[in-house]
């Protein structure tokens, strides 16, 4: 399927992603809307993203997102729900908007999506990132200096600059054709990947200073409690980047990294090698990849730390008894 096949026949877009979005999130969303802006001009389309990194913002069409859906922007022939694995992650309250468009289309690459949230839906759990698997549905000839710069940055985040295992021969290849259009690629990654602003910094440095190790170093920890949030004015969307600092830690398997939104604990978790952290994060609700995946805890960060520290122990004893 290309995504010109549904275009053609549609006069009204609206394109959704996840809650607190991330790179992948907001490069594909943004890519997909430049794409319909450059190619269908006649197609009346709406981008709808929750409030996302202001590095995020040299994208093109940035400050055209919308951060909520409401009735008064009606109904749409055809919505896009992208890097998002079901409507509890929905962001901008898309639920009701998606599931009164006259055709959705699900385009994403989580593990633990059902593949049955749309009546299309696109989902290759193998590829890096949904702006990789967006890339393949997307006619190569009609994609624009701008689209290409909006997918890059989603592909250099979701794959670590490329260190992360989901970075594969596709990947390099979708890479290389959108560097033949030109784009500033230095400037990108510099920008939103290598760089955090003040607080992000001082808030890293206090996670980092208060992290733990746990069973015999395999895995580290840490957490911020709603106190600390306030202390240092920062807000959950700043805080996307914290658990890669945190993985970066030598020895361990697994990250874990807890911090409150809107009332519970959002847990992030990264593993390098062996623990499916998938598997992890459903026991909380949640997942996303084997690598890379979240939840939801309303206990406190301490008896969910317990918790997750079960899990991923009996996955690495398993592991131990395999060999």
């Amino acid at each position: 399927m290309q995504i010109d096949e549904l275009l053609i026949e549609a006069k009204s877009v609206a394109i959704f992603g996840h809650v607190r979005p991330d790179g992948d999130c907001v490069g594909s969303t943004l890519g997909l809307f430049t794409y319909i802006k450059d190619n269908y001009p006649s197609i009346k389309v709406h981008i709808f993203l929750e409030r996302f990194p202001e590095n995020y913002k040299l994208l093109p069409n940035a400050n055209n997102t919308n951060e909520d859906y409401s009735d008064e922007f009606g109904t749409y022939d055809l919505a896009f729900l992208i890097d998002t694995p079901s409507f509890e992650r929905v962001g901008a309250n898309g639920e009701p908007c998606i599931k009164a468009a006259r055709k959705t289309c699900n385009i994403d690459h989580h593990i633990s999506n059902p593949l049955n949230l749309c009546t299309v839906n696109v989902v290759d759990a193998k590829a890096s990132s949904a702006c990789e698997v967006l890339y393949f549905l997307l006619n190569p000839d009609k994609i624009s200096k701008d689209t290409a710069e909006c997918l890059y940055l989603g592909i250099v985040h979701d794959t670590g600059a490329f260190k992360f295992s989901s970075t594969g021969q596709k990947t390099m290849e979708a890479i290389g054709n959108l560097l033949e259009k030109g784009i500033d690629f230095t400037r990108i990654i510099n920008e939103t990947y290598y760089t955090r602003t003040y607080i992000q910094t001082v808030v890293t440095g206090y996670v980092m200073m208060n992290s733990k190790l746990a069973l015999d170093g395999k895995v580290v920890y840490s957490y911020l409690t709603p106190e600390d949030m306030v202390r240092y004015s920062v807000t959950p969307v700043e805080l996307s980047n914290v658990i890669d600092t945190l993985r970066e830690v030598s020895g361990t398997e697994v990250a874990i990294f807890i911090y409150p939104v809107n009332g519970e604990y959002k847990i992030s978790l990264r593993s390098n090698y062996v623990v499916d952290v998938n598997k992890v994060a459903g026991a909380f609700g949640g997942g996303g990849h084997v690598r890379a995946a979240g939840g939801n805890s309303k206990e406190s960060p301490e008896e969910t730390i317990t918790k997750l520290l079960k899990l991923i122990q009996e996955q690495l004893q398993n592991n131990v008894t395999e060999k």
